[in-house]
């Protein structure tokens, strides 16, 4: 072997090291590079974040931040420095606004929990097992991870990451942090090469063994992790399973009573270039094409773990149901440091672009100019004019809970499952910078808009937009994995029980 072939593969040995997991935990601040950080990030949450103060009174924040700093006394490790900035971006109640761990700290060698876990009641349950040990069935019952209580982890993961909730709303978090258990555990723990649990084993019929056990179950990455969980639970994870339908995708499912189901997972196009968002405007209205042709008398409308996307394809599927004329947005502001992100330098006519889509506000920042000007007109031909559900849990965020804010404040549809995680006033989203910590390179993620939506405030239901009926998981929802909402919206639409509108608000403008 040559010379120069062993420094080849010893620099090649070497980065991988440096760009592993391990290399990113084993990282040690020193005090005044942690100081660094924390100054750095308050400058720039100061600079770009329109939601400052409109949560949590900034002399609070304050408090927090000086707290946090000068508990920096000693030299930190990079995962103990992630989970003492937690505090103080969460501080802000927005779930907009993400810390995210440094480049290579997650990666495709990064070992997972390998399960998900579910919840009824006050009971935790792995709903879908990936490990070695098929033992672990459906419907056991989980009390403790990595030593830990199941429900002191779950409130640990719920509280270290606030994505998806705003204000002091909780469901987001709930659920986020249950439908992705093994990405935040990873998140919040690093990859696990092994981890202890203990549970009571599920008989056959679903009961469980009053013995409780103990056993170590081992990580596993990504790509084994998806591969077994299609390989074991293909009616789960198939083609044509309910769960894996694709954006936009309409099925019957109760001929007798004409009953549809509009998935909208997403509003937006990910799979292909689109800036424009053609494709999703086309597809939608190819579904409205078949709910008209087929005399769809009961349209439900799945919002769940939909956690947003453009707002131009929120207002086209209400340009569907809504009767009248409509806005969005009733204001959107901006930061002047905004302009500058906004802008690109290299583009002229990024400049101009700016200019023709904002003013100044009056008090140092910048309004778009078509907030109140941006007027969509149902479509009176595809209108659909039956009973309207709308499925949603605590992952329907963003741009669709601006969906549900506009429907409920139009007076329209029966909304059923759990509150979501977004405001009914509307969010801090748009755009975002992205910010990288100097030294811990642990990133940020700011928004940059103030969206307010052109609602009554009259006409909430609560902070967020809270369910006329709720669904809540069964054991026997858990055993069969059923869409829990689906199943309370399927039993309504067989009573013929809607919620009761005082009047379609809309005819009140």
């Amino acid at each position: 072997m040559s010379v120069l072939f062993r420094i080849a593969r010893l620099a090649v040995v070497c980065l991988v090291m440096l760009t592993s997991p391990l290399a990113a935990q084993s990282i040690t601040l020193t005090p005044d590079q942690a100081h660094d950080d924390l100054l750095y990030l308050r400058r720039q949450l100061r600079t770009y974040h329109p939601g400052l103060g409109h949560y949590t009174p900034n002399a609070q924040m304050e408090q927090l931040f000086d707290s946090l700093y000068n508990r920096v006394s000693s030299p930190i490790d990079y995962l103990a420095f992630f989970h003492h900035l937690s505090p103080y971006l969460n501080g802000l109640k927005d779930g907009h606004t993400n810390l995210n761990h440094r480049h290579g700290f997650i990666d495709r060698n990064t070992r997972y929990v390998p399960f998900y876990v579910r919840q009824v009641d006050h009971d935790y349950f792995i709903s879908h097992n990936a490990s070695a040990d098929t033992s672990l069935g459906r419907g056991t019952r989980l009390l403790a991870v990595g030593g830990q209580s199941i429900a002191d982890v779950h409130r640990t993961l719920m509280d270290g990451d606030r994505s998806g909730s705003d204000g002091d709303n909780s469901t987001g978090r709930h659920n986020w942090s249950l439908m992705q258990f093994a990405d935040y555990y990873a998140a919040w723990y690093g990859s696990i090469d092994s981890v202890t649990i203990q549970y009571q084993r599920a008989r056959p019929d679903g009961s469980l063994d009053s013995t409780i056990r103990q056993t170590r179950v081992a990580g596993i990455v990504s790509g084994l992790f998806k591969q077994t969980l299609l390989e074991r639970y293909k009616a789960d994870f198939g083609r044509n399973s309910e769960f894996r339908q694709p954006n936009l995708s309409l099925r019957l499912v109760d001929s007798l009573s004409n009953t549809a189901v509009l998935r909208v997972s997403s509003f937006n196009n990910p799979k292909t270039f689109d800036p424009f968002q053609w494709a999703f405007k086309k597809r939608l209205k190819r579904a409205f094409q078949h709910i008209k042709k087929t005399g769809v008398e009961n349209l439900v409308v799945d919002l769940q773990d939909n956690g947003g996307g453009a707002v131009i394809n929120s207002a086209r599927l209400l340009q569907f149901w809504m009767r009248k004329p409509f806005t969005i947005m009733e204001s959107e502001h901006i930061k002047p440091a905004a302009r500058d992100v906004l802008v690109n330098r290299w583009n002229p006519l990024s400049m101009l672009d700016f200019n023709l889509r904002y003013r100044p506000d009056g008090q140092g920042g910048f309004a778009s100019r078509a907030a109140l000007t941006r007027h969509y007109k149902p479509f009176r031909r595809l209108a659909f004019r039956g009973n309207l559900y709308l499925l949603m849990n605590g992952s329907s965020f963003s741009a669709a809970t601006s969906v549900l804010a506009k429907t409920l404040d139009a007076g329209q549809g029966t909304f059923v499952g759990e509150a979501c995680g977004g405001a009914y006033w509307g969010d801090f989203a748009g755009q975002f910078k992205y910010v990288t910590l100097p030294h811990s390179r642990i990133q940020v993620r700011i928004p940059l808009k103030k969206l307010t939506h052109a609602v009554a405030e009259a006409h909430a239901n609560g902070f967020t937009i809270e369910p006329d009926f709720t669904a809540q998981r069964t054991h026997e929802d858990l055993m069969t994995n059923r869409n829990v909402a689906l199943r309370q919206t399927l039993i309504l639409i067989r009573q013929q029980v809607t919620a009761i509108r005082t009047a379609d608000r809309q005819d009140q403008l």
